[in-house]
């Protein structure tokens, strides 16, 4: 559950100590004191998180995927918060993810692979959820994302 910082604008008002290394993706993305306030879908996105997380509980028990589970579980929705009441049946397929930034709502659409083999208990621990953009919008906006993170140092792209 660690994450990558290919577009650091996403990250943003986090805390310090939820960037320290190693970055558990979960708690970045959910945590209050993360990118969880400016999740508008908050609570459909924490119940397609903790679906993920019981699913891996199912296959193995595992003492700190449960902990987080139960961290997880308790975060509060932020103030306005879509209800999760607006959370169909087409969200429960395919997730998105609506998050406010400085550039304007990014929208995406996530994949989760989990590798491993009774064999090889490396790889059996070992799952990789990517984030692609859901819509023009954000395709929009993750270029102008990365040509900031590209731009001379204390330049800024207009969003």
């Amino acid at each position: 559950m660690l994450s990558n910082a290919a577009l650091p604008q996403l990250y943003e008002g986090c805390s310090g100590e939820l960037l320290r290394k190693p970055v558990n993706a979960m708690r970045l993305i959910l945590h209050p004191e993360g990118m969880g306030p400016r999740i508008l879908n908050f609570a459909a996105w924490r119940a397609h998180t903790i679906s993920l997380l019981r699913q891996q509980l199912a296959a193995r028990v595992d003492p700190v995927i449960k902990a987080l589970l139960t961290e997880i579980a308790g975060y509060p929705v932020p103030p306005g918060s879509e209800p999760l009441e607006n959370f169909g049946a087409a969200q429960r397929l395919a997730t998105p993810l609506h998050l406010s930034t400085r550039f304007g709502v990014v929208s995406f659409l996530n994949t989760l692979t989990v590798f491993g083999t009774p064999n090889d208990v490396t790889l059996s621990e070992l799952a990789l959820e990517m984030l692609f953009p859901a819509d023009d919008k954000t395709i929009e906006i993750v270029k102008d994302m990365l040509r900031e993170s590209n731009a001379p140092a204390g330049m800024k792209v207009a969003g």
